[in-house]
């Protein structure tokens, strides 16, 4: 993937476009929904796909920043994009995607966060994501102590030779994600895993004056 970035602007062209897939595979783990392929046009959450997202975009400070997630997992070191989370379920109102990466774009950190109108709404659709994670073929729930939020749930997927950590947490009226693509589903990536999920659990309920 590094050579062909170093090509010219078609291999540019490809190399952007598998991110994108890329990014939109991580996004989907992180609701805890075993991901898929992505549609053929489908965008990254600053494209077309989360303009059809239930809701308004919540503010940047309800995300950690790249900061602190370099402090967990020192190799990412980049914003990739941001906006809307089109994975988003039920009818949140309003939510956000942040993926972060390394410099070659291989490996990515993608947090998400979505705001419903009530705690009741957004238990209702932690427990639909939860359902269709555990019903997924190929998706491993980790069983281990997490403590993020009031329920949270983890697990590993993968894709050819790509593995990917995803987190996912019900807190209040909010459900906050984490998800590592193209790491090693090692016990140190699953502790960075989990205290970075904390800590975005932590910067949203400060958001939310919660």
């Amino acid at each position: 993937m590094i050579d062909t970035l170093r090509s010219g602007r078609m291999g540019g062209a490809d190399n952007i476009m598998g991110t994108v897939r890329r990014a939109m595979l991580t996004a989907l783990l992180v609701v805890l929904v075993a991901f898929a392929p992505p549609a053929a046009g489908e965008q990254s959450p600053t494209g077309s796909a989360a303009s059809n997202v239930p809701g308004g975009l919540l503010p940047l400070n309800f995300v950690v920043t790249l900061r602190l997630v370099n402090q967990f997992l020192p190799e990412i070191v980049q914003l990739a994009s941001t906006g809307k989370n089109s994975t988003a379920v039920g009818n949140p109102q309003a939510t956000r995607a942040v993926i972060y990466a390394n410099d070659d774009k291989i490996k990515l950190v993608t947090i998400t966060v979505d705001r419903y109108g009530s705690a009741s709404d957004a238990a209702a659709a932690y427990q639909e994501a939860l359902a269709k994670s555990k019903a997924a073929p190929g998706f491993g729930p980790i069983s281990i102590q997490l403590n993020v939020g009031e329920q949270a749930f983890a697990g590993t997927s993968s894709q050819g030779d790509e593995t990917h950590l995803g987190l996912g947490a019900l807190d209040g009226e909010l459900i906050v994600g984490a998800t590592l693509a193209s790491f090693d589903a090692t016990p140190d990536n699953l502790i960075s895993l989990i205290g970075l999920a904390r800590a975005e659990d932590a910067a949203a309920n400060a958001a939310a004056d919660r």
